[in-house]
C-alpha cells in the first residue's frame, strides 16, 4: 500500500499550519520600558556595595571575546583568584568566623565581552557557584553543535525565517535554556556575586554598547528585567552567520538627567575631547526619533577586552576619585584591574610569499583581526596611561591627601616565556567549543600566568594574602 494514511496527513498539515503561524508571529523578546531613571550613585551603589567585600578596594576583573577558549581562560583566572585566602574586611559578617575568604569573594565588578561575557555574567549570578556546573553546562559542551542542531529544527528554520527573529535570538534561547534558567540582572545579589557589565557592538554606528545602568537609562529600558541570556547573546553574536539582537528605545519617557559632565562636555563642544565624543555618543541613544531600534552584535567589534565603558567614564573626569564619588564608592583606597585577554591569534599568512592577490575573504579576515589587535593594544596603553595620570595628578592637587594604590594586571599569552607554548594557545580556535583537554590547559595557563604578574603579586601581598607556592607575607595591611 502506497501513499500517506488519512490520519498521517493530517497530523501534517497540523504541524505545516504550526510552522506558519509560528513564522509568522515569530518575533524577539521586547526589552521592558524603564519607567523612573535612578541616577549612577544608587544603582552603580547597589551593584557593587556589599558586606562582604572590603570598602576601600575596587577590583574589576574584565573578559575578553574568544569563544570557549576566552572563557576556559577566564574561568582559570576565577579559580586562581579563589585559591588566595585573604583577610575578611572588618565590616564583613565573615570577619568574626572562621569561613575562609578569598581574593575571588572581594571581586566589585566583573566586565565581559563575547565568550567572556558569558563567564562573566555566570560569575556574578553565582558568585563561588560558577565552579558547581560551569565547567559542564559550557566550557566542556559542544555549543556550536547545539546551536546547529537547535537551527535545523524545522519550526525554527521558519522562525529564524521572520524578519523580525535572528539565529540570535535562537542562541539566546540555548543560553537561557543550558546556564540562566530565565535570571535577569535584577538577580544578581552583590552578597553572592559582583556587579556587571556586559558590552556589545552597535552595528549602526560600530560602537560599543554597554549593559549598564547609565547606558539603558539613556534609552530609558529597564535593565534589571532584562534576560542575562539576551545580553550575553548580544554580546556574542556574530555578524552575519548569527544576525542581531534588538532593543526597542524608549529614550525621553523615564526622567534621564544628563550626569554633569556631559552637560559640560556638550556646551564646550570641543571635537577633540574624549568627554565631548562621549557624550556625543550618549546623546545619539537620546533622539529617539533618529533611532528607535538598537541592533546589536559581537562586542569584539569595537572593545575585545569589555573595558571601554569604565574607561571612557574614568577619562571623562580629572581624578579618580571624583568618579568613585559620584558612583558611592569614595571610601575606596585601592583599584585593581585584572584584564584576562584570550587575545585573537596574530594574522600570518602566505600573502607575503606570493605574487597573486589574497582573496577578499583573506583580506577581510587579516584587516579584522589587525583591527581588533591594534584597538586592544590602545585599551591596555590607555588604561595604564590613566592610571599614571591618576596618580600624579592625585600628588600634585591634593597633597597631604590619603593615597589611592593603583594596580594593573593584564592576563594574556605574550605573558608565557615559551614561543612554542605561546604560539599553541594563539592557535586555538575561538569558537563555542572545545576539546575537554584543550578547557584544561586553558585553565591551568590562566592561573599561571596571574599568579606571575608582578602588578598581582603586590596586590596580593598588600592585601595580607598569599599565592600559593610563594612565602608568607610579612604583615596583613591595615584596613
Amino acid at each position: 500500500m502506497t501513499g500517506n494514511s488519512p490520519t498521517t496527513s493530517k497530523m501534517t498539515a497540523r504541524l505545516v499550519l504550526l510552522a506558519l503561524l509560528m513564522g509568522g508571529c515569530a518575533h524577539y523578546p521586547i526589552n521592558p520600558k524603564l519607567e523612573k531613571y535612578e541616577p549612577p550613585r544608587v544603582t552603580m551603589g547597589a551593584m557593587v556595595n556589599s558586606p562582604t567585600r572590603s570598602d576601600d578596594l575596587l577590583l574589576v576583573v574584565s573578559f575578553s571575546g574568544g569563544g570557549t577558549r576566552a572563557a576556559a581562560l577566564g574561568y582559570g583566572v576565577l579559580e586562581a583568584l579563589a585559591q588566595i585566602e585573604i583577610p575578611a574586611p572588618p565590616n564583613s559578617p565573615l570577619a568574626s568566623d572562621r569561613t575562609r575568604h578569598t581574593l575571588m569573594q572581594e571581586v566589585d565588578l566583573a566586565t565581559g565581552v563575547s565568550g567572556g561575557s558569558i563567564v562573566a555574567a555566570y560569575f556574578a549570578l553565582k558568585g563561588n557557584g560558577v565552579f558547581t556546573d560551569f565547567k559542564e553546562n559550557f566550557l566542556y559542551r559542544n555549543v556550536t553543535w547545539g546551536l546547529i542542531g537547535r537551527l535545523l529544527n524545522p519550526i525554527n528554520m521558519i522562525r529564524v525565517a521572520s524578519a523580525y527573529f535572528s539565529k540570535s535570538d535562537l542562541e539566546a534561547e540555548y543560553f537561557d535554556d543550558h546556564l540562566f534558567h530565565g535570571a535577569t540582572f535584577k538577580d544578581i545579589d552583590p552578597r553572592v556575586g559582583p556587579g556587571l557589565v556586559i558590552q556589545a557592538t552597535d552595528i549602526v554606528d560600530g560602537n560599543y554598547f554597554a549593559f549598564s545602568p547609565l547606558q539603558f537609562g539613556l534609552i530609558c529600558s529597564d535593565l534589571a528585567a532584562f534576560p542575562l541570556a539576551r545580553a550575553t547573546a548580544a554580546s556574542s553574536s556574530v555578524p552575519g552567520p548569527l544576525g542581531a539582537i534588538t532593543l526597542r528605545n524608549y529614550a525621553g519617557q523615564c526622567g534621564f538627567q544628563e550626569e554633569e559632565w556631559m552637560t559640560k562636555a556638550l556646551a564646550a563642544a570641543d571635537f577633540r575631547s574624549r568627554a565631548y565624543r562621549f557624550a556625543m555618543q550618549a546623546q545619539e541613544y537620546r533622539n529617539w526619533n533618529d533611532k528607535p531600534f538598537i541592533h546589536l552584535v559581537d562586542g569584539v567589534i569595537s572593545d575585545n577586552l569589555g573595558v571601554r565603558a569604565y574607561l571612557d567614564l574614568f577619562a571623562v573626569h580629572d581624578d579618580v576619585a571624583t568618579v568613585l564619588k559620584s558612583r558611592g564608592l569614595e571610601h575606596v583606597r585601592r583599584v585593581a584591574f585584572i584584564i584576562v585577554n584570550a587575545e585573537t591569534k596574530h594574522s600570518t599568512t602566505h600573502f607575503s610569499l606570493l605574487e597573486e592577490d589574497p582573496g577578499l575573504t583573506d583580506v577581510g579576515d587579516v584587516a579584522l583581526t589587525a583591527m581588533i589587535n591594534n584597538y586592544t593594544f590602545e585599551s591596555m596603553a590607555l588604561l595604564r596611561g590613566m592610571v599614571k595620570d591618576w596618580s600624579e595628578h592625585r600628588q600634585t592637587t591634593q597633597p597631604g591627601s590619603e593615597p589611592l594604590d593603583y594596580y594593573v594586571t593584564e592576563v594574556t599569552f605574550k605573558g608565557l616565556p615559551d614561543a612554542k607554548e605561546r604560539q599553541g594557545f594563539l592557535d586555538l580556535p575561538t569558537s563555542f567549543s572545545l576539546p575537554d583537554a584543550d578547557v584544561d590547559r586553558l585553565r591551568e595557563v590562566g592561573k599561571r600566568i596571574l599568579y606571575s604578574r608582578p602588578a598581582f603579586q603586590k596586590l596580593v601581598r598588600d592585601l595580607g594574602g598569599k599565592i600559593p607556592g610563594t612565602p608568607e607575607t610579612s604583615a596583613a595591611p591595615s584596613r
